[in-house]
């Protein structure tokens, strides 16, 4: 069997033992690094990640100094994983499918000449 790799609209549970389960959306999934070459540019190696969306709410209505309104209409709570981490991760569904199709024809729109 292979690792599972997390896509973006994946829904997971990550089971962290004693210190608890979570489960959401993948919201985000980075690039992978090269670290070769971060650590010849003098940078330390990082990893690959995801965010887990774990919880989404309303924020309270107000606008901006300048007046305008806020552009955000919600507070998306997310759970950074490392890569390191992703074999903890168990696979549940995605919604990649799920986007309804929303295309609809003109009514007055003639037919297309032959």
């Amino acid at each position: 069997m292979s690792e599972y790799t997390p896509q973006v609209d994946d829904y997971v549970i990550w089971d962290r033992g004693v210190h608890g389960r979570d489960e959401g959306w993948v919201y985000f999934k980075g690039d992978p690094v090269d670290n070769e070459l971060r650590m010849k540019q003098g940078w330390n190696p990082i990893t690959q990640y995801i965010t887990i969306e774990t919880g989404v709410r309303p924020k309270k209505d107000c606008v901006y100094t300048s007046g305008k309104e806020m552009r955000h209409k919600k507070i998306h709570t997310l759970l950074l994983c490392n890569k390191d981490n992703w074999s903890e991760l168990k696979y549940v569904k995605n919604r990649r499918n799920e986007i309804p199709n929303t295309y609809k024809s003109q009514s007055y729109r003639y037919e297309d000449v032959q």
